[in-house]
C-alpha cells in the first residue's frame, strides 16, 4: 500500500491505541487529540469494522445514542446493538463470523451493568474474531446534568472484564472528560497522538504526483492554510502573493478570488478589519470576473465576499455600514437565486441597523426579510433564519415582553431538568439491576410531570403574547403561518414526547391572533399604517 502522510497518520493513531489499550487494568480510554483530528480519527474508527482496512485485533463499536436518563440510555444502547447485529448477518457470514449470538434479554437490566453483561457477551461470543472489544460512547445529544459522568462511572463499577474497554473521546481545546479520568485514575488512561491535520494537508500536497501548475497550487494552499492557523498575516500575504501570482498566470479567476478570501481571514483573526475589508474586496473583483468567464462558482464566490466584507464592518462596529454591505449580500444571494442566503443577508441589515438605533429603518429591513420567505415551502424555511428574523422583530417592538418570553422557556427548562434528575435518582435507588416494572412506574411519573410542566410554558407564553400590542401578535401569526401552528418565540419549546397536537394530555394554549396578511405585502404598501408603539404594560 502506498506510503502517504494521512495512512502515516492513521498508523500513529493505531500504534498509541495498542500501546494504551495493553494494559489490562485500564478499562476506561479517552481519546484526546487536537480538535482538526476529530475526523482522522473518526476514520481509523471506521477502518476497523472492515476486513479491508482493519490493521488492529479489535472491533470498534461506536455508539452514538444521545443520553437523557441512565435507564433510558441503557435501554436504547442493547436495542441498537441487537439491530446492528441482525441487520449484519450476511456481511458477518461472509467474514466467517460464527453466528448465533442470543442478544440482550430480560436478565440483562435496562442499567449501566445490564449494558456491560451485554457488551461482554457480544465480546466472548466473537473472542476468536478480536483482542478487545471497544465501546466508543460519543453521545449526539446530552441532557443537562451530569447523568452521563454517573453512568459511565456505574459502567466502571459493574467491573468490565479484559476484553472490554469504554472509549470516550474529547479535544486538546476542550477535555471535556478530564474528571471522569481524575476521578477514575486507577483504571482510566488517557490516549494522545502527535497528528494534526493542518500539517497532514501540508505533507499530502508537497507529496502530491505530476508535474503543472495544479500541483504547485495545491501545495501553496496548504502552505496557506497552516499559516492561517499559526503564523502571522505578514507570512499569509507573502505566501498568498504566490498562489495569486500562479493563479492569475493561469487564468484561474475563482481561486484568485478563494486566495484572497483566505488572506481577508487571516487579517481578520488579528484584529485588522481594514485590511480584512481590502482583502474581500479584491475577492469580489476576482469573483466578478470568474462570473462573467462563466465559472459556475463566480456568483456564490461575489456573494461570499460581500457577507465577509459586511462581518468585518460588524465587528470593526461600524453597523450601519455593516447593514449596507448584508444588503448587497442579499442582493447577489438573490441573483443567484439562494433565497436563505438572501434572508439572511436582509435579517442581519436590519438586526445591524437595530444595533445602530435606527429601529423604523431596522423593521423596514426585517420585514423584507420575512417576505422573502413567503414563497418558500415551510420546510425550506426552516432551513433559514427566519425564527430569528421574526423574533428580532418582537425583539424591537416590545423587548421586556420577549424577556419574559424567554425566562419562561429558562424556568421550563430549570424544572424539566429537575423532573429528570429527580427520576434519575429513583431509578438510581433501584440499584444495579432494577425491575423492568419499577422503571417503567418511575417512566410513567416522568413523562407526566414533564407534560405538566410543558402545558404550563406553553400556557404561560401564550398569555404573554396575547397581552401584547397588535404588531407584536400579528408577527407571532406569521410565525405560526410560515413556521409551526405553535410557534410562540426562541427558544423554541417543543413537546418532550414529541407527540402531535390531537395526543397531547392537554388541549392547546394558542388562541386567535390577528391577520397578519399587511406585514406581507410589499414594502410600499406596507407602509401605509405604521405598528403601534412598545410599551404596553405586561400582564
Amino acid at each position: 500500500m502506498q506510503d502517504t502522510p494521512m495512512l502515516r497518520g492513521l498508523a500513529t493513531l493505531r500504534e498509541a491505541w495498542l500501546q494504551a489499550s495493553s494494559d489490562p487494568s485500564r478499562r476506561l480510554l479517552i481519546w484526546r487529540l487536537p480538535a482538526n483530528a476529530s475526523r482522522l480519527l473518526a476514520a481509523f474508527f471506521e477502518m476497523q469494522r472492515h476486513d479491508e482496512g482493519r490493521d488492529t485485533p479489535d472491533y470498534f463499536l461506536r455508539i452514538d445514542t444521545r443520553y437523557e436518563l441512565g435507564f433510558r440510555y441503557s435501554r436504547q444502547i442493547k436495542q441498537d446493538l441487537l439491530e446492528r447485529y441482525l441487520g449484519s448477518q450476511d456481511e458477518l457470514r461472509e467474514q466467517g463470523v460464527t453466528l448465533g449470538w442470543r442478544g440482550p434479554n430480560e436478565t440483562h437490566p435496562d442499567s449501566a451493568a445490564g449494558v456491560i453483561e451485554v457488551l461482554e457477551s457480544f465480546a466472548e461470543h466473537h473472542g476468536a474474531h478480536l483482542r478487545l472489544m471497544a465501546a466508543v460512547l460519543e453521545p449526539e445529544r446530552y441532557f443537562p446534568g451530569d447523568g452521563f459522568e454517573r453512568w459511565v462511572s456505574a459502567a466502571l463499577n459493574a467491573g468490565p472484564n479484559a476484553n472490554l474497554r469504554l472509549v470516550l473521546v474529547d479535544t486538546q481545546e476542550d477535555p471535556r472528560w478530564q474528571p471522569l479520568l481524575e476521578k477514575h485514575a486507577g483504571v482510566a488512561a488517557l490516549i494522545g497522538a502527535d497528528v494534526d491535520m493542518f500539517g497532514i494537508a501540508r505533507d499530502t500536497a508537497a507529496q502530491s504526483t505530476g508535474r503543472g501548475p495544479e500541483v504547485l497550487y495545491r501545495q501553496l494552499l496548504a502552505d496557506l492554510m497552516l499559516l492561517i492557523e499559526r503564523g502571522s498575516p505578514a507570512q499569509v500575504v507573502t505566501r498568498a502573493e504566490r498562489a495569486q501570482a500562479l493563479a492569475t498566470r493561469n487564468g484561474w479567476h475563482d481561486q484568485q478570488s478563494v486566495v484572497q478570501m483566505m488572506v481577508a481571514g487571516a487579517w481578520l483573526k488579528h484584529g485588522d478589519h481594514a485590511q480584512a475589508i481590502t482583502a474581500y474586496r479584491g475577492a469580489r473583483t476576482a469573483a466578478e470576473s470568474a462570473r462573467l468567464g462563466g465559472n459556475a462558482a463566480g456568483a456564490d464566490l461575489v456573494m461570499q465576499s460581500w457577507f465577509g466584507e459586511a462581518g468585518c464592518w460588524l465587528t470593526a462596529k461600524q453597523p450601519e455600514r455593516a447593514a449596507q454591505t448584508y444588503l448587497q449580500a442579499s442582493a447577489s444571494a438573490a441573483a443567484i437565486p439562494h433565497p436563505m442566503f438572501q434572508l439572511e443577508g436582509q435579517r442581519m441589515a436590519g438586526w445591524c441597523q437595530l444595533q445602530a438605533g435606527n429601529r423604523e429603518v431596522a423593521r423596514t429591513q426585517l420585514l423584507e426579510a420575512i417576505r422573502i420567505a413567503k414563497p418558500l415551502s415551510p420546510a425550506d424555511r426552516k432551513t433559514t433564519t427566519l425564527p430569528q428574523a421574526l423574533w428580532d422583530l418582537l425583539l424591537l417592538q416590545d423587548a421586556r415582553r420577549c424577556q419574559k418570553l424567554q425566562d419562561v422557556a429558562a424556568e421550563y427548562v430549570q424544572a424539566s431538568t429537575r423532573v429528570f434528575g429527580d427520576a434519575e435518582s429513583s431509578a438510581t435507588a433501584l440499584g444495579p439491576r432494577p425491575a423492568r416494572s419499577a422503571l417503567d412506574a418511575v417512566e410513567r411519573q416522568l413523562d407526566a410531570a414533564l407534560e405538566q410542566g410543558f402545558h404550563r410554558a406553553q400556557q404561560e407564553r401564550e398569555r404573554l403574547i396575547q397581552a401584547g400590542d397588535e404588531f407584536f401578535r400579528k408577527i407571532v401569526a406569521v410565525g405560526r403561518d410560515f413556521l409551526d401552528p405553535g410557534w410562540n418565540g426562541i427558544p423554541a419549546i417543543e413537546h418532550p414526547l414529541d407527540h402531535e397536537i390531537p395526543v397531547w394530555s392537554e388541549p392547546p394554549a394558542m388562541q386567535p391572533l390577528p391577520d397578519p396578511s399587511e406585514l406581507l405585502q410589499a414594502a410600499s404598501a406596507a407602509r401605509t399604517t405604521s405598528p403601534t408603539t412598545a410599551g404596553a404594560a405586561l400582564a
